[in-house]
């Protein structure tokens, strides 16, 4: 019977991001993925919008699915996710794996991740980057772009992954980074793997942060290494 497995996109993300390694992973795993709300043309959701409304979801999305314990890849925000439902919830993940997760969140980092989340001014400078968004997303891309970056802001003023709330969880854990990402440091990630008990943190040869620079061999191996 193969493994269950649920891959979480990132912020500004959506389930179609994992299409190139779908495939490579079919003989491994039984694979499910979802879309967060305000996500991939998903309704923005009634409760808000963040962290803790999307780790409801991906808890609803389990039962839903009548899945139990099922293993978790999680991509920057997906991560991020995975890990809070962790600190919450004891019973409903088996294991997690992350890469791109950013951890340090401050007034001052999410200043500088925020200072270009602009919608207008990202449709004049980078049109090329708002088409893909609005293809992923539909007209409701810029709300999205907003409700990110607001977000963000919450995160930077009161972190939901700290020393204390990693240090609960109790499921196996591994922690990447790609050497390139210049969104996530090195430092950052250590640390946070530091205060999980048992956790694995590796760098990632010649990668960048944003999925689609990500080679789907190369990470299919990772996943189906760690996961497996």
């Amino acid at each position: 019977m193969k493994k269950q497995l649920i891959l979480l996109h990132g912020a500004l993300g959506y389930k179609g991001d994992f299409d190139p390694i779908v495939p490579l992973l079919s003989a491994n795993f039984e694979i499910f993925s979802f879309n967060f709300s305000g996500h991939g043309q998903q309704s923005f959701s009634a409760d808000g919008f963040g962290i803790e409304i999307f780790a409801q979801e991906l808890e609803d999305f389990i039962k839903k699915n009548g899945l139990v314990r099922p293993s978790v890849f999680g991509y920057s925000m997906g991560g991020y996710v995975a890990l809070y439902l962790a600190t919450i919830n004891k019973e409903v993940l088996g294991k997690i794996l992350t890469l791109g997760t950013k951890f340090e969140w401050t007034p001052e980092s999410a200043h500088h991740e925020t200072s270009r989340m602009n919608p207008d001014v990202m449709a004049e400078k980078i049109p090329a980057y708002t088409v893909v968004l609005q293809a992923a997303h539909g007209k409701g891309w810029k709300t999205l772009v907003e409700q990110t970056a607001g977000m963000m802001i919450e995160l930077g003023e009161s972190p939901l992954l700290t020393k204390d709330s990693l240090s609960s969880i109790e499921i196996p854990i591994g922690i990447k980074r790609g050497e390139k990402d210049h969104m996530v440091s090195e430092e950052e990630s250590r640390l946070a793997a530091s205060h999980i008990p048992g956790a694995k943190f590796s760098i990632v040869p010649a990668t960048k942060h944003p999925i689609n620079t990500v080679n789907p061999s190369v990470l299919a191996r990772l996943i189906k290494s760690e996961l497996s």
